[in-house]
């Protein structure tokens, strides 16, 4: 399970942050896309030390090398950085197939979606169904197979289990978290509903 920021300044988040990492959250995003790397190196300097390996920070190499954090995201298209350190994951954001192949290949794990409609982007909408996501997933394993595809898109706790079935590895959510009257909580309804049986 992933948790990536809103994308613009939400009140007490890194204290609402620390909160989810004690709530069992093994990988938060930040994705901040407005944010000079300055603004990112202060919200990450406000974040407790030692949550900063489970920290992932979206298109921005410099900021991830220069603090050593968990991980870098790239944006569709993002090139690779240059003589990226080895122990430093990277992840992909994907839309198909074709993207998979292009950019996801060599990376620690990939976002596919939009699943099922935005809760936190009004117009970001799926441009294909469940179900052709289902054979998306099963040509990559087939025919690549080589990261882990985590739902995205729309995710609640009640479709949660549907995009487990359709064959993900696990799921990054903003709104259904975000928006929640207590995101820890969101958070936590998200988890138990994609670990039922």
């Amino acid at each position: 399970a992933i948790v990536i920021s809103p994308p613009d300044a939400f009140p007490d988040e890194q204290k609402i942050v620390t909160r989810l990492f004690d709530a069992g959250l093994s990988r938060f995003h930040l994705r901040k896309p407005e944010w000079t790397p300055a603004r990112l190196r202060e919200w990450v300097g406000a974040l407790p030390r030692r949550h900063h390996a489970k920290l992932v920070v979206h298109a921005q190499p410099a900021v991830v090398s220069e603090l050593r954090l968990g991980g870098l995201h790239l944006r569709t298209g993002q090139p690779h950085p240059g003589n990226w350190p080895q122990d430093i994951p990277v992840s992909q954001s994907c839309h198909s197939f074709g993207e998979l192949t292009i950019y996801a290949r060599h990376r620690a794990y990939a976002m596919l979606g939009p699943v099922f409609p935005s809760i936190s982007k009004r117009d970001y909408t799926p441009q294909r169904t469940p179900e052709e996501y289902a054979v998306i997933i099963n040509q990559w394993r087939t025919e690549v197979g080589t990261c882990p595809l985590l739902a995205l898109g729309g995710l609640t706790p009640e479709n949660i289990p549907r995009a487990r079935a359709l064959g993900f590895d696990g799921f990054a959510v903003v709104g259904s978290v975000w928006e929640a009257d207590d995101p820890v909580e969101g958070f936590k309804r998200l988890r138990d509903a994609w670990t039922r049986k």
